[in-house]
Order: C-alpha cells, then structure tokens, then sequence
C-alpha cells in the first residue's frame, strides 16, 4: 500500500502512503471545495473503508485544491431545511460523519493549505492532529454567526476544548478568521510547515503518534492540577482559573452575555444560541454537547434572521463575479489592471479631500500605486496625514509592521502638477460636487494624459454621470465610482455607466474595486443613481416628520430600533447638513413631483449649521462627541419648541416605506437590474438592517400585496411620494 492510488471521483482522491491512508478533497466542478451533501456521502464511505483495511497505520485529510482545504458547507444546502427538525438532523449528520474521524483507532491528521472555514475546520477539529501552512492564504475560523447560524458539525464543543473558552467564544462570536502564525499560538495546530513539506509531516506525525480523546479534555476543576510543572511556566493562571471552575465560566458567561446584548441590540439570535451551546455543552460530554449544539443550530435555521442573512450571502457572492463580457475583460486586464498590479504605473487620483486621500490609501493598502494630486501644497498634505493616520493605528495595533507601513505610505506620490498623471491609464476624480468644477478637470487631464483612451472615473454622489461626460473627447471612457465615507470601512463602491461608457471602461472599474476588497454595485445613470436617492427620501421624510413637531431623538430612536445603525438626524449631522441639503437640492430639481422638502431648512442652514465636522448641527457636540439634541434648533420650524408625541412605529414605517417604495422605482426604471443589487446596495452602502435582508427581501418577508396597501394608505394621508411603484403591483405575492 505504498504510494498508490485507490479510488478518484470528481471531489475525493484516496491514496496511500507508507501504509497511511490520504484522502484528498480537490471539487473539479467549483473553484472551492465545499461539503454537498453527495460530497458528505462520498466522504463516510471512504473514511469507513479506509478504517477497515488491515494494517492502516493514519489517516490523512488534505486537500490539492489550490489554496483551499475547506470553505465550509456548501449554501445550497440550506435551501432544504425549512423545519428545525430539518436543520437538526443536517447538524446530527455531520457529528456522526466527523466523529468517525475522531473515534479512529488510529491517529488522524488535518492538513491544511488555505482557506479552513466552517464546517472544514469543524472536520479539522475532529481529528487528532491538525497541521498548517505557513502560506498567506491559510486562513482558520467559524464564520456561520454571520450567517444568524452557529458552527453546527461539533465547533461549539470542540474549539472550547482544544484552545479554551475565551479564544473560542472569540473565534466563534465574531467569526473571524485566523492565519497560521496565530492558530499556532492559539494551540488551534499543532505545527506550522512549508507549503512542500505538509504531506510529508501529515505522514510521520501518523507514524509516530499516538490517537488523542478530546474527552479527556472535561474543562473541570481537576484540569489545573493535572498540569506538569515544567509546563506551568506557559500557561495564563487567570485564564485557566476562569475556565476551569463553574464560578469562573459564570464570570465569563456573564460578560459575554452583556457584550453581545450591545453588539447585536437583540436583532440576532444566533450570537445568544452559540454562547448557550458551548457553556451548557462544556459541563456535558462531549456526545451530549453535540446533541444540544444540534438542537439549536435547527432552531436557528429557521429563524427570518438567518434566511436573511444567508440570502446576503448569497447575493454577496454572486456580485463579485465580473458581469462584463470576456472581450471587454482581457482589454481592461491587458491595459489597466495588469499594469497596475504589477506596479509598472499607478493611479490618478484627483483630490486629497477626506474621500480621495481614503481611495489613496485603499488602494495602497492592496499594494496599488497612486498620484495624489491637490490644487496646492497645503491640501495634499492634508491629505498625507490621514493616510498616515490610517496606516500609524493599524500599526499601533500590530496588524501591520513599521517596514509595511512606511512601505504603504511610499506608494503614494504626492503632487499638485497634474503633469505628474500623464502616464497613468485611470484617474479617479473626487473634487467638489459641482459640475463646471468636474469640467474643468476632465479637460486638464485630457490635456496632460498621453493615453487618449484613459479612465475618467468620478467620485461623485448625485451629479449624472451622463452630464459629466457631456463635456470629455470620448464619453465612453468616463464612468462613475462612487464611495462611501469613511472608504476604509465602507465596504461598497457604487459603479455608474451611462449609454455611452464601454465595457472596457466598466470592466476596468470594476475589477479595480475588486482589488479594492469592496462589494460592488453596477447602476445606471441618473440623478443620485441609486444609493443617494433612495437614501435622500429617508432623510427628507426624517425632516419632515422633525416639521410636523416630532423630536429629533424621537425620529432617531425609530429608526434605530427598527435596525439602523444610526437615526437619519444624526447620519445628516454625520454627512454634512450642508452636503446633504445640496445633494437633496439637485435630486429636487428631478424629483419635484414627489421629493418634499421642509422649507424650513434653509433657515438652518444660514446658521451655518453643517453638524459634526464644525460642532453645530441638529445635535450639540462635546469635544468632537455628540451629546444632546440642540434644541435652539426648534426655533426654526413652525412647531417651535412645542414638540409633539410621535409613535416611534409610524416614524419607522414612514421613513422606511419611502425607502423601500423608492427603491422599487429604481428597479422600475432600469437603475438597477435586480432586487438582488437593490439589497446589496442598501445594505453595504446605507446600513439597512442586514437581520432583514434589504428593502426587497424584507419586503417579500412582509409580502409585495401588503406592501402595496401600506403604501396606498400612505399615500392618501402623506403624499404622492407613497404612490406605490409598479415593481409592488407587478410582482404581488
């Protein structure tokens, strides 16, 4: 049995090796391998008959697959569990797969190479041993909380075990992910090796081991004194007192408890569920802390939250394939992306401003060069300082080292010739919203730009697209790019064509936010595109509710339980109330049948009020922090300081039915092409709850007929602005 091979099917390779049986998990029909449920068949039935052949020394499981052991469970499998008793039994079926791994007489290996997640490193941790690479790409973690689920094949009683309460719950609550250097220190592997040697070393830990029990592992109050004292040196006393007595777990169940209620506000249950698991699972045996996480990952699956969230998922994944065809890709690749990532020239970016120093440093933090170009010395340096501040904290938190932070900081040029950019294949403008302004650089840099077929991409928020290529040589090659701030951590770019912008164009962009880490969003072109007009309805409706006498905590707070991050009151003090009057001001002028706009507004603003960036706005600010609502601000609106008693629901349903109804329009006209880019949009971009899986599947949730009669009622009592669009009638259901 030296060498061979036995049995090849389209995902699993079985080989042996010094009397060591390799099992190889490589799908040749997906790019990464992910358990399906003919897969998770597959799998018994080889480790069975592996187990059952005379003279078996190991058992290896490994994966050829290029930086990729695992990805998890494969999504469409929740497609078919619609009963909790459903999402047990898938839960209960994989615990008796993975336990065969870890009941195996004899030693079992994870060997891992890339991405470990989910149920792969759930098989992982069922097996005695666990090695890893030292390769970027090896990545370790249990990401289901992000899918409203818990890790249901046995990781919410086994992670505890190997690496101990805390770094369990850590991994577990957050689903982070770890790479090799930190499962290392975490006691998550037990070795870490080149790339070239982990089958090697798979085979000889088989040969020289012996099996391990997580059984032995009862996290009770023995297991301090069970600790040798040469080892004693290593160990964090406080930790292991914690976790090793019922008092302690207590402490820690408590804290727990109390951060996760901040974090979620009880919008998700799923955080709750898993902290249940693995404390009540770890005063059990294993076999019975199994049963429970069981029982609770079928209560969880079929909760709306988790449906909503996988839906995400869902969307999420398929919107980061290129839509663009093959041609347009290999011309986009071949002159600008390559260049690019090759470092041969950079990027124009046109702008230093809070956004545009945010894009340099984005793109720097992807390794991508970058011109930063202001109109005087002065602007770019401010604009240096934020990306240092940027790259100066990431250090300070020891996620990068000084070399890489001066590195980062060295691929942006700063400049205020903008002869500087006559090499460069894009520019990305993020200059001041005004559309001669945009003109005038457009023109500029079609003067200083060799290639005549050079990127314009504009950062704009509300300005048409179309109206900015009005003015360019070749209107195919101007596109919008629109961010959101800070770009850091806004996790979106909204990109715009017009009739006219190529593909080539298109593809260049989107493959750029691509590198960019950001989910994207394709549009069409029109006033506030698709993200700011349906958000300028929110805010308008905010402001007229604050007219017709609410307060402004009042309409923040309903927002805020309905699920928003933040009340839309304080987002425009966050925004800028002077941005977010102009950009309301431009969509009026497309919008005025239905766009309505308290007149009152003006008057505050001629107090220059512009809220958070000059500390007066519709809330007072304290040392740059926002304190309490500024009630002077009363004096502006017709109710004065007489406020009245506003329902928190209706607020909400007013706010959020505009929203919803808005978007619909958006998919009505052609902005976006599906309610699936319409989620996306709103979540990433402007904080819809993501418990509710955007405006359109939160409106299947409450059905498309009740949609419509809400907007109906609204419309009679509010205004035309609640006229419901067709998408509500079309589509009922």
């Amino acid at each position: 049995m030296n060498n061979t091979i036995t049995s090849i099917t389209k995902t699993l390779r079985v080989s042996w090796q010094d009397s060591v049986c390799i099992i190889d998990f490589n799908d040749e029909t997906k790019s990464m391998n992910a358990f399906s449920r003919e897969i998770l068949t597959d799998l018994d039935k080889v480790i069975s008959q592996a187990l059952a052949t005379p003279g078996i020394a190991g058992l290896v499981m490994t994966s050829s697959k290029p930086n990729c052991f695992a990805a998890g469970v494969d999504i469409s499998i929740f497609d078919t569990l619609t009963t909790q008793a459903a999402g047990e039994e898938a839960s209960a079926t994989l615990h008796a797969l993975f336990q065969k791994f870890a009941d195996a007489p004899v030693p079992t290996v994870a060997a891992i190479n890339g991405i470990c997640l989910g149920g792969g490193l759930e098989l992982s941790l069922a097996c005695h041993y666990r090695i890893c690479t030292s390769h970027s790409s090896t990545q370790l973690g249990l990401p289901e909380i992000q899918l409203g689920l818990l890790p249901g094949g046995g990781g919410t009683q086994r992670l505890p075990r190997v690496i101990g309460v805390a770094p369990a719950l850590d991994l577990i609550l957050t689903g982070k992910k770890v790479d090799a250097k930190k499962a290392l220190k975490l006691g998550l592997v037990s070795d870490v090796v080149p790339e070239n040697q982990l089958l090697r070393r798979a085979v000889e830990i088989c040969k020289t081991s012996q099996p391990i029990s997580l059984e032995r592992k009862k996290m009770g109050f023995g297991q301090l004194g069970q600790v040798k004292a040469s080892e004693f040196a290593g160990i964090d006393v406080q930790k292991l007192a914690l976790e090793t007595n019922p008092i302690g777990r207590t402490i820690i169940e408590r804290k727990t408890l109390e951060q996760i209620e901040k974090n979620t506000k009880g919008f998700y249950p799923a955080p709750k569920k898993a902290l249940e698991a693995l404390m009540k699972g770890l005063s059990r045996p294993l076999a019975d802390g199994l049963k429970l996480e069981a029982k609770l990952f079928g209560d969880l699956v079929v909760t709306p939250e988790s449906r909503s969230l996988v839906h995400i998922f869902r969307v999420v994944t398929a919107a980061k394939k290129n839509p663009f065809d093959a041609d347009a890709q290999n011309a986009a690749r071949e002159k600008v992306i390559q260049p690019l990532l090759n470092g041969d020239t950079f990027v124009g970016m046109l702008g230093a401003g809070l956004m545009g120093s945010g894009i340099a440093t984005v793109l720097s933090d992807k390794n991508i060069r970058s011109a930063l170009l202001d109109r005087d010395g002065l602007g770019v340096q401010r604009g240096l300082r934020n990306i240092q501040s940027y790259f100066d904290d990431r250090m300070k938190k020891r996620r990068i080292k000084k070399f890489d932070r001066d590195a980062a900081i060295g691929r942006i040029v700063p400049t205020v010739d903008l002869s500087t950019f006559a090499g460069t294949p894009i520019v990305i403008e993020a200059v001041f919203e005004d559309l001669s302004i945009k003109h005038d650089m457009l023109k500029h840099c079609e003067a200083a730009i060799h290639d005549e077929d050079f990127i314009f991409a504009s950062n704009t928020s509300s300005l048409p697209i179309g109206r900015i290529a009005a003015a360019a040589k070749k209107p195919e090659n101007v596109i919008g790019m629109h961010f959101f701030s800070p770009v850091p951590k806004m996790p979106l770019v909204e990109i715009i064509t017009t009739d006219k912008t190529s593909a080539r164009t298109a593809s260049a962009t989107f493959d750029i936010a691509t590198k960019m880490g950001k989910n994207i969003i394709v549009v069409k072109d029109g006033p506030g595109f698709y993200t700011t007009r349906i958000l300028a309805f929110l805010i308008s409706e905010a402001l007229n509710i604050l007219s017709e006498g609410a307060s402004i905590e009042a309409i923040d707070q309903a927002l805020e339980r309905f699920g928003m991050p933040v009340g839309p009151i304080t987002l425009l003090d966050e925004v800028g109330i002077d941005v977010g009057a102009h950009i309301i001001t431009v969509l009026k002028d497309a919008f005025a049948d239905r766009l309505a706009i308290p007149p009152e507004l003006e008057s505050i603003i001629a107090e220059d009020r512009k809220g958070r960036k000059n500390g007066r706005g519709f809330y007072t600010y304290l040392e740059g922090k926002k304190d309490k609502p500024d009630t002077s601000i009363y004096k502006h609106l017709k109710h004065g300081d007489d406020r009245k008693h506003f329902d928190l629901k209706e607020i909400a349903d007013r706010c959020v039915f505009v929203f919803m109804n808005e978007a619909a329009r958006c998919l009505d006209e052609g902005i976006i092409d599906s309610a699936d880019t319409g989620d996306l949009g709103a979540i990433f971009g402007l904080g819809f709850p993501p418990f509710l899986g955007g405006p359109f599947h939160y409106a299947q949730q409450l059905g498309y007929a009740r949609v419509a009669q809400t907007l109906n009622e609204m419309s009679a009592r509010y205004g035309a602005r609640f006229a419901p669009a067709s998408h509500w009638t079309n589509f009922a259901r």
